[in-house]
């Protein structure tokens, strides 16, 4: 594939029209993505979900995302950058629609998880598509640009799902989606359609299975935690995840390149991606319930109150985007994580029934603050450590260690609510347990957050 990097001829028309395309399908995934978290507690109510179902609301697309996230990146290679994205847009928009029709959980977890299958397609190629359009000295800048819309994604979504589920009902914000999805179908049909790296012979179909078994079997044991068989499943997952790095350290073109792990920067940035990620994705879904279950607030009312986090985040992304070109990305990234850490910490500390609103507003603003420092410089951190053929293989990566660290804070999420508030519906009497189990969540989140830290220093300078 000839990119900006390697090609004398740069378009910038190509190139914002590239950017024009990532920004939308970013900006209008990510609101239904994160408007779920909103309409939770009246998806439960209607469908008549336990705490830990609740939790799968989530974990079914995040999973169904990790499943595919390295067999889509892979397959971008083979047929193109474009071509998935446009399969990805349309099997997002039928699991919308049926969402929409949901009359049951079992259909519901089924829509979420065809959603997350389109989702995790065309968010592994846009961002590759944005990067590839552009020259190396700008990759900062576009990384800032494209990431600063998924943050305005996740501060629009929580304010109008909540509009949306208090005057229209949950159903209308899978509607919402499902039109909101049509406009990146469009531009994507207006990119150039550039030839593939590599022949369609080379995609590892054995792998793509092997990789999607091993990821379903881990975390659904580790949601499971403490259920007959979840020990099992997770290790059964795990030796099928060391069997498919062994094997594809064999192949010539393996669905996820385990060589360019031997790269010190690229691993511990990958690390830190995951780890940071992984103390923080849970943050706004448990602030969610906290609002409407503990606090009593309506669906617009939460939504209004969450926006602070992606609010900051969208203002200070597209800045250290800009100065991670500037300056060494992996310290900006270790800064932003000492800051995650601390939110975290206040959350820990000081969450009960008696928060003030503006204590928690403030401690979420922070938080966001920390992730804009950390979120942006760490893709080009990631990014900057390979040479221009392998971009597109960074980029699978950063979307891979992305939603291993989604998951996996979900599914510690709900392990957390299986073991204190049990199996059943969160009626009143156990809002005080829900305030243990999101503690006892950030309390587990906290030395992760510090692992982190200590994972984005230990990659060393750029000139190491």
């Amino acid at each position: 594939m000839v990119t900006a990097e390697s090609s004398p001829l740069y378009d910038p028309r190509h190139g914002r029209l590239v950017i024009a395309t990532a920004v939308s399908a970013n900006l209008l995934g990510n609101i239904g993505l994160i408007g779920v978290n909103v309409a939770a507690p009246a998806i439960s109510a209607d469908l008549s979900l336990s705490a830990v179902e609740i939790s799968w609301l989530s974990l079914a697309t995040l999973m169904a995302m990790a499943m595919f996230s390295a067999p889509t990146a892979r397959l971008s290679d083979v047929v193109g950058r474009r071509p998935v994205t446009v399969v990805g847009l349309w099997v997002a928009i039928v699991g919308s629609i049926l969402g929409a029709f949901a009359y049951s959980p079992w259909v519901m977890f089924v829509s979420r998880a065809v959603t997350g299958l389109g989702l995790v397609a065309f968010f592994t190629t846009v961002t590759t598509m944005a990067v590839e359009a552009h020259p190396p000295d700008k990759r900062g800048r576009v990384l800032g640009i494209t990431v600063s819309s998924v943050y305005v994604g996740l501060s629009l979504g929580p304010l109008l799902s909540g509009l949306l589920v208090e005057n229209f009902g949950w159903r209308a914000l899978f509607w919402f989606t499902t039109v909101g999805l049509i406009p990146p179908v469009v531009l994507v049909h207006f990119v150039k359609n550039e030839p593939p790296l590599a022949p369609f012979d080379q995609l590892d179909y054995a792998g793509s299975l092997y990789w999607a078994a091993a990821v379903a079997l881990i975390f659904a044991g580790l949601a499971s935690l403490g259920l007959n068989l979840s020990l099992l499943a997770i290790a059964l997952g795990l030796c099928l995840l060391a069997f498919f790095v062994t094997r594809s350290k064999k192949l010539a073109s393996p669905i996820l390149d385990i060589a360019l792990f031997a790269n010190r920067r690229f691993s511990f940035s990958s690390l830190a991606a995951y780890i940071g990620y992984l103390s923080s994705f849970s943050v706004s879904f448990l602030l969610s319930l906290y609002l409407q279950y503990s606090k009593g607030l309506r669906p617009s009312e939460a939504g209004l109150l969450l926006i602070s986090q992606p609010v900051v985040q969208a203002i200070i992304t597209p800045f250290a985007g800009r100065f991670s070109d500037r300056f060494d990305p992996g310290r900006l990234a270790s800064l932003g994580l000492a800051i995650i850490l601390a939110a975290i910490l206040d959350f820990a500390l000081n969450l009960s029934a008696e928060t003030s609103l503006g204590a928690l507003v403030f401690n979420m603003g922070l938080f966001g603050a920390g992730f804009a420092l950390f979120s942006a410089p760490n893709s080009n951190a990631i990014m900057g450590a390979v040479p221009p053929s392998r971009i597109g293989q960074a980029s699978g990566v950063i979307t891979v260690t992305r939603l291993w660290g989604q998951i996996s804070s979900v599914a510690i999420t709900t392990m957390v609510f299986s073991l204190v508030i049990g199996s059943g519906k969160i009626t009143p009497d156990l809002y005080p347990l829900f305030i243990k189990a999101a503690r006892t969540c950030f309390w587990l989140f906290a030395p992760l957050a510090l692992l982190g830290i200590a994972a984005s220093l230990a990659r060393g300078k750029v000139s190491d």
